[in-house]
């Protein structure tokens, strides 16, 4: 082998070792899942302050999606300014709703059962079993992720077969069908306030 050739090969192979990495690198949905899971509660642990958890919600939630799928066939009817106001109280309820079941679960140990594909992205499966109380049946626990790459973020959570998202949409139909969007604005606002994570 000439000493260009060895340099080639040599060159060839570098770009290899160098590309491997990072291809093994990317994350997972539920290495995702996991990882921003295991910060979260060691902030709840701490008893870190909200706006500080809240900076992580930031990275783990899709606020938009959640909305849009909240509200359902409602949300085309709305001008940009409901919607925003809508996507800004409804992110500050499911902060709330999470941060309690996070506090909910700091007894229990969490085991990562895989992911598996989905209409709406990757649903990565959960078991939190309580460490104190064997005789409390595990609970399901499954993060609905779409994204890729730092585009990741969760668009619902499902315990024991209860979408997050569906009890809002629920909830919020049952509203709109009383008093209208307007009323359902209205009683959001009054949860934020009092730091209620409910809808109704």
């Amino acid at each position: 082998m000439t000493l260009r050739r060895t340099f080639l090969t040599l060159v060839a192979c570098s770009a290899l070792l160098s590309v491997t990495p990072l291809a093994l690198a990317a994350e997972s949905a539920q290495d995702f899942v996991k990882a921003k899971q295991t910060v979260l509660l060691t902030l709840v642990k701490q008893g870190k302050p909200p706006a500080e958890v809240d900076k992580v919600f930031n990275e783990v939630l899709d606020y938009r999606a959640l909305a849009e799928a909240a509200l359902g066939d409602h949300w085309a009817g709305r001008t940009d300014a409901e919607k925003e106001e809508f996507t800004s109280l409804l992110s500050q309820l499911v902060r709330n709703s999470y941060r309690k079941n996070l506090k909910k679960t700091l007894g229990y140990d969490i085991a990562y059962k895989g992911a598996e594909k989905a209409k709406d992205g990757e649903v990565v499966h959960t078991v939190a079993t309580n460490t104190k109380d064997a005789r409390e049946e595990p609970l399901t626990i499954d993060y609905v992720v779409r994204g890729q790459g730092d585009a990741k973020r969760i668009i619902d959570v499902v315990t024991e077969g209860s979408s997050m998202v569906g009890n809002y949409r629920s909830s919020f139909n049952r509203i709109m069908k009383k008093g209208g969007f307007q009323d359902v604005l209205q009683r959001m606002r009054k949860k934020v306030a009092s730091g209620s994570s409910g809808a109704d």
